[in-house]
């Protein structure tokens, strides 16, 4: 994390909220004439000029992250809205996917066939959750869709690409029975998460991810990694430059390698790895000039 963000504040630091509109992290414009100003703000102010035309909501849709472990996470898993509105825990949920960003770790998603809540709670009681999740290890590229309701845990040693549904509303299952920084056992969810866990779930593993594809401009291609009721992630690797359409909501754009310029009728941002820029949905169409770049591009739907 620290080759991307110099400016971390001391102690670890295990995750990046690169774009976010939350009371626990909050994005803030970097610079022009609203320099200074929170996400919510803008949302607030502009919202379906911001985010799209269909946007009634009263927050921004999606959070971005890079998580960084250094340790394994807990165990854990996100409720829908349904059940976030019945649990009186909000009314979003949080469907996320992850990109893997490097070779190394390992991922947990779902429950083993065969598995289910009385032999979750077995393992549970037992001290060897482990043995009840499906294991993948972290392979640079691989794409992960992780539904509202999937228990999963990130292993020692991931580094990803992280987008979300706006909510950091989590359930913690187990915690591989260790102590949290302040010497203590850190508390678990149990009830809410075995209220939560869909134990009939299964195609686990990396995503289908779409066929590459060629788009307007010479030497650029994209994929669709995720198209799913919430978001829309595609990736995209170009040489040169790229003209963007316009679309009806916003673009949450990430360079992964290279470096480039993002411009706009209104304005540009230099890209380098792992910055992420916000392009508003009266933009319109926007451009991209670089070499040798990849960007990853999520759009909510709305």
């Amino acid at each position: 994390m620290a080759t991307w963000r110099p400016d971390l504040p001391a102690g670890p630091i295990g995750e990046s909220w690169e774009l976010a509109d939350h009371q626990r992290g909050m994005s803030i414009v970097a610079e022009g004439v609203l320099a200074g100003q929170p996400l919510r703000a803008l949302v607030a102010k502009s919202g379906a000029a911001l985010v799209g035309t269909a946007f009634r909501g009263a927050e921004f849709p999606l959070m971005v992250k890079l998580i960084d472990a250094t340790a394994r996470l807990s165990v854990q898993v996100h409720p829908d809205e349904e059940l976030a509105r019945r649990l009186g825990v909000g009314t979003s949920g949080k469907t996320e996917c992850w990109v893997i960003l490097d070779d190394g770790g390992a991922l947990y998603q779902g429950t083993r066939p065969g598995v289910g809540r009385v032999e979750f709670e077995r393992a549970l009681a037992e001290h060897h959750v482990a043995t009840t999740l499906n294991r993948f290890e972290g392979r640079r590229g691989d794409v992960f869709f992780l539904p509202a309701r999937t228990v999963h845990a990130v292993g020692e040693g991931c580094l990803l690409y992280e987008v979300q549904q706006t909510s950091d509303v989590t359930f913690r299952v187990y915690d591989w029975d260790r102590m949290g920084l302040d010497g203590k056992p850190r508390q678990l969810h149990v009830a809410e998460s075995m209220a939560t866990i869909d134990f009939s779930r299964s195609g686990f593993g990396p995503h289908a991810s779409g066929s590459w594809r060629a788009m307007a401009s010479p030497a650029c291609e994209e994929r669709v990694l995720v198209d799913c009721p919430h978001f829309t992630l595609r990736e995209q690797r170009m040489q040169g430059h790229l003209e963007q359409p316009t679309r009806s909501a916003c673009a949450v754009v990430t360079c992964l390698d290279g470096h480039g310029t993002l411009s706009t009728s209104e304005g540009q941002a230099t890209l380098v790895p792992m910055q992420t820029v916000l392009v508003p949905a009266d933009a319109g169409s926007w451009r991209f000039d670089g070499t040798s770049v990849r960007l990853l591009v999520a759009t909510p739907k709305l």
